[in-house]
């Protein structure tokens, strides 16, 4: 029976996650006293999150939104009843933000591209200098209006700026809060950028630069990442998986 730091350690490498500069300290976050028999999958570090996980039978949660970021200055107020959480349910905690975004095989923007059939796809969307999004073509222009249908069957938001061509066929993404990647979507000159929510000032950048973009929920654009480790872990480990869905509408 594998431990909670046993498989830290292999998320560390096969995540690569000391390979991108990130303000979430990636890794595990709190530790547990027992083997792990069963591992939940979130994208936030909440309590919700945690007390369906430990209601569920999980001794271990990983999530992309981590409880520590740029290190710990006190454990009082909501971080310490968190934290006593965890440790009083002996369930331990494992964050990876930026890595599990950018990840080639299992980042929430790849698993999005391969959503899409994207072809030709390549590194985008640069955060303190390392690509963290991709972009693609499509193999046909395809209308903006059949783009949104994929997105929404697949639980995501259909909440856009239609700007752009009304067929497009090069598309640009990074999950989450990816509005202040829009200006190197527009540089790359593609169709459509899908991101994860909106901020006011992209009304107007997108509008001068007639550009579409598709904001599919900061929360939907990112439980692709968790749930495409779980297979991995339940295979590696021989352990139960299950996602812990507690949807933000944000």
């Amino acid at each position: 029976m594998a431990t909670a730091k046993e498989i830290a350690e292999f998320l560390n490498k096969e995540l690569k996650i000391y390979d991108v500069e990130d303000n979430s300290c990636n890794g595990l976050q709190v530790d547990n006293q027992e083997g792990i028999t069963k591992i939940g999958f979130a994208v936030d570090a909440c309590l919700d999150s945690f007390k369906k996980s430990s209601e569920t039978g999980c001794q271990m949660l990983i999530i992309h939104h981590g409880l520590i970021w740029e290190g710990l200055k006190s454990i009082k107020g909501n971080t310490y009843n968190q934290i006593k959480f965890l440790m009083d349910n002996n369930l331990s905690l494992y964050a990876s933000h930026l890595p599990l975004d950018k990840h080639e095989k299992y980042g929430n923007n790849i698993q999005l591209a391969n959503l899409l059939n994207l072809k030709n796809v390549k590194e985008f969307g640069y955060h303190h200098g390392s690509p963290i999004g991709f972009m693609g073509e499509l193999e046909t222009e395809m209308p903006l209006t059949e783009i949104k249908k994929v997105l929404t069957e697949n639980q995501m938001k259909d909440l856009s700026l239609n700007f752009g061509k009304e067929s497009v066929k090069s598309i640009a993404i990074v999950s989450g809060g990816g509005c202040g990647e829009l200006t190197q979507a527009i540089n790359a000159k593609v169709d459509l950028y899908l991101t994860g929510e909106p901020l006011h000032y992209t009304y107007h950048l997108a509008k001068e630069n007639k550009i579409n973009i598709i904001f599919g929920g900061h929360y939907e654009t990112e439980t692709w990442g968790v749930k495409a480790l779980m297979p991995l872990l339940k295979e590696k480990f021989n352990v139960d998986v299950e996602f812990i869905d507690i949807p933000t509408k944000i």
